[in-house]
């Protein structure tokens, strides 16, 4: 069985420098993709003045942009990809948010421990990337003051589907990490017996965006 230092060394060797200046230059043009515009969307209503974010598996960073951008005081990325952070970091240099932002390569069940606990954490298109989602929503829910927010894929068929089509593509290539289709009854019956509530919900297919509240 493949160790979560694998899975993230294999994350690390396909979400390379070369994707993420093509995520990059497309973000300059376009904005944040369709699920990340829904996850900013959901948490557009809330008071960021002196907040803090943590984003994981953030990539090119367009969450913590939009969150410095609306007034929050300081973000962490935290990612496996070393190419992606390094997109971040160079792009948080260029506009003046280098005392504003941190970045942090490894797997966020581990280096939670390095930064304080924020108001807001975001997990865009991470729990699919995680094999052991109650490791990650678990750690999550105790490092957030306030609020997660996410998107992760339906359980459907289709989703199941084009897992086995990715995983294959990847043993093929011989790289460890694999994509996971998580229960969402499951996922989300975890976020309650943690102490959250779910207060926004949208589709952006195959995803299912959401933002939960500690009431707790």
């Amino acid at each position: 069985m493949t160790t979560i230092q694998e899975h993230c060394c294999g994350a690390d060797m396909f979400f390379n420098a070369k994707t993420a200046t093509k995520e990059y230059n497309k973000y300059l043009k376009k904005g944040p993709l369709k699920a990340t515009a829904k996850v900013i969307q959901q948490l557009a209503g809330q008071n960021l003045e002196n907040k803090s974010l943590i984003d994981v598996g953030g990539g090119i960073g367009a969450i913590q942009w939009w969150f410095l951008e609306q007034g929050g005081q300081q973000t962490t990325g935290i990612d496996a990809s070393s190419g992606y952070l390094q997109k971040a970091h160079e792009h948080a240099t260029e506009n003046g948010w280098g005392n504003k932002t941190s970045f942090i390569e490894g797997d966020c069940t581990e280096k939670y421990n390095e930064v304080d606990d924020a108001h807001f954490i975001t997990l865009d298109k991470v729990v699919c990337c995680y094999p052991d989602y109650k490791d990650i929503i678990s750690a999550t829910c105790e490092k957030s003051r306030e609020y997660v927010s996410l998107s992760y894929p339906m359980d459907g068929i289709i989703s199941h589907a084009l897992r086995n089509i990715g995983s294959l593509y990847f043993k093929i290539k011989k790289n460890p990490y694999r994509p996971f289709v998580h229960s969402v009854k499951e996922i989300r019956e975890l976020f309650s017996q943690k102490g959250y509530e779910r207060v926004a919900h949208n589709i952006s297919f195959p995803w299912h965006v959401e933002t939960y509240k500690k009431v707790a």
